[in-house]
């Protein structure tokens, strides 16, 4: 009797199964726990770390990783591939192969996925709300203290665009085609009907327009959401510290020659795009928010900073290091103020913030656009 009531019940179909695929660099270490316990505890069944040659170049970094306690059985893979498309890794000869999840999830180490209040975690948002695309705009979380002086809850501002997780069964293969804004951009089967829930812009939701005789949108146009649940938002802490800003600003490779941060001080006139752009989100007061995710989602590795940064400085000397670094902060406080002075006024990208934050178009449309105007 026993055997024919098994017999008589079809078992339930297995949970859908999540893999995140991330590039990580020794600059994103200090700071990288907290992401992967973050992305754990939503239901990340299996990370794929991205970088060329880990266990050659990246030995220290992987024994890194390998020493951080997860909160779930969540698997990580490191994947050493040799053509990573930075600007679009979905794109990166042999990844989607490489990964046998039901959902892929596209986010940098510094963005974080906050699922609405009442969702518990992945399984029950596709349970619950089955989409084939889930798009979550950025919200920007920027400090430009010396030191990391974040916490819970986490004062923001609305950014665009965002990052997405969707479907591995529509995405095509084996190669991803070109998309412009690729990073942002799910890449689709021709002729899919998908289904999508988010805030999902292709890029800019608005058209050149007259003044340059363009009347497309020159992202592609949106997918619609089916229903107006949101899946969340992604928290893009862009700058968790000054000494961030430094790591990746000085990001270099084993075997190459660093620039040491007195060669820009010294240059009054240049000042790096990542410091241009922290000034500008530091000032920015537009669509203010609240991060709230009822727990602390950055947690800093401390000493590790303390180490890269005065590693990244390149100075030769400790000493120097601190004197460089001091510096180059002071320098940026300069141009924030003088940036400050100009936001002050009422001045403001265009389209912001409906436009891209780092691109250059060379026609006046984006936040970088913007602030090479000014000079």
């Amino acid at each position: 009797l026993v055997a024919v009531a098994a017999a008589g019940h079809s078992e339930s179909p297995a949970p859908p199964s999540f893999g995140l695929f991330v590039r990580v660099t020794e600059a994103d270490l200090p700071y990288f726990g907290s992401f992967l316990k973050h992305y754990a505890l939503l239901g990340v069944n299996k990370f794929y770390l991205m970088n060329q040659r880990f266990e050659e170049d990246h030995a220290e970094l992987v024994a890194y990783v390998k020493n951080i306690t997860l909160p779930t059985p969540a698997a990580i893979e490191f994947l050493s591939l040799d053509d990573i498309m930075h600007d679009d890794p979905v794109r990166t000869p042999g990844l989607v192969a490489a990964i046998g999840e039901d959902y892929i999830i596209n986010v940098d180490a510094d963005e974080y996925w906050v699922l609405p209040e009442n969702v518990t975690d992945l399984n029950a948002l596709v349970q619950e709300h089955p989409a084939d695309i889930y798009y979550m705009r950025w919200v920007m979380v920027v400090s430009d203290k010396l030191e990391s002086e974040l916490s819970s809850p986490y004062p923001a501002n609305v950014g665009f665009p965002g990052k997405w997780m969707a479907r591995r069964s529509i995405i095509p293969q084996p190669n991803v085609p070109f998309r412009m804004f690729g990073h942002h951009v799910v890449p689709t089967k021709t002729g899919a009907e998908l289904l999508t829930l988010g805030d999902y812009k292709y890029g800019m939701n608005w058209t050149v327009g007259e003044k340059y005789h363009m009347s497309i949108q020159i992202f592609g146009k949106p997918l619609p959401a089916y229903d107006s649940f949101s899946p969340g938002y992604m928290a893009h802490f862009w700058c968790r510290s000054f000494y961030d800003v430094i790591l990746k600003t000085q990001r270099f490779n084993k075997g190459e020659t660093c620039r040491s941060l007195s060669s820009y001080v010294k240059n009054l006139t240049e000042v790096p795009e990542r410091l241009r752009t922290l000034a500008f989100l530091s000032l920015n007061t537009r669509d203010p928010m609240t991060v709230d995710a009822g727990r602390e989602l950055m947690q800093v590795d401390t000493e590790l900073e303390q180490k890269l940064v005065l590693e990244a400085a390149c100075e030769g000397n400790r000493e120097a290091d601190v004197e460089s670094i001091k510096s180059f902060h002071t320098s940026y406080l300069q141009y924030k103020e003088h940036l400050g002075g100009i936001m002050a006024t009422g001045a403001y990208p265009e389209h912001w913030p409906e436009t891209a934050l780092t691109f250059a178009s060379n026609i006046g449309l984006t936040v970088t656009d913007w602030l090479y105007s000014l000079d």
